[in-house]
């Protein structure tokens, strides 16, 4: 199975303050430490709704083998055999994915080594992108039965101003319903849901599984 840690955070937040508390049209301080919780959490529901990385970050992918797939097996009937077909790439999620910075296995002695960058390309025009064996090279073999292949990769669309601005404004939407709604209980079915124009400005950003999703578009 596939693990995504994220080594190396985003410096900031997408918001400022001053876009905030404009936005919010909120002139007490007091209100500030409030308002920068909610700024984090907006960021992070965008990051976890589709499946995007927001500000540049350092990702780290471990999977078991360079055959895991992220795909559903649709029901139905089938009129080929079930094979495991050769792959020659790996997806990299949460995109836009900026440059991969290595890829390393590891043998059953937990040894690393380095995949040289000549031997693969980095396709960044699919998304999410993803890293393909150049012609004639193939995937180191005998490694080690769990996180045997690691790739550390840098992430995001860069710093707050290379943002697309409807992310933004999907996030201080957010931030706006959240902020009124604080502390109200009295309807907590309405309140843990998200406002569906904040859904909207993000469904085309969404990264999907399977069938039609960027996923699946990127399989070859």
């Amino acid at each position: 199975m596939a693990g995504l840690e994220v080594t190396t955070a985003p410096t900031g937040e997408t918001l400022t303050e001053a876009e905030i508390r404009n936005f919010l049209r909120v002139d007490d301080v007091n209100e500030l430490a409030a308002l920068q919780l909610l700024r984090v959490a907006a960021r992070r529901f965008f990051e976890s709704y589709t499946g995007r990385s927001v500000l540049t970050q350092t990702l780290t992918l471990f999977i078991d083998n360079a055959h895991e797939m992220n795909d559903p097996i649709y029901e139905g009937f089938y009129d080929k055999p079930d094979l495991n077909f050769y792959r020659n790439y790996i997806v990299l999620p949460s995109p836009p994915v900026q440059s991969v910075t290595h890829i390393k296995t590891y043998d059953d002695s937990d040894t690393a080594t380095t995949l040289s960058a000549t031997k693969y390309y980095v396709d960044k025009v699919r998304e999410p992108a993803r890293v393909i064996l150049r012609t004639g090279e193939t995937w180191p073999t005998a490694l080690r039965v769990a996180n045997a292949i690691e790739i550390k990769y840098v992430a995001g669309y860069g710093a707050a101003a290379a943002v697309p601005q409807d992310i933004k404004v999907g996030m201080l939407m957010h931030m706006a319903y959240m902020y009124d709604q604080r502390g109200d209980m009295k309807n907590y079915q309405e309140t843990i849901n998200v406002p569906p124009m904040v859904k909207q400005l993000y469904q085309p950003f969404k990264i999907l599984d399977g069938l039609g999703g960027s996923k699946f578009s990127a399989i070859g």
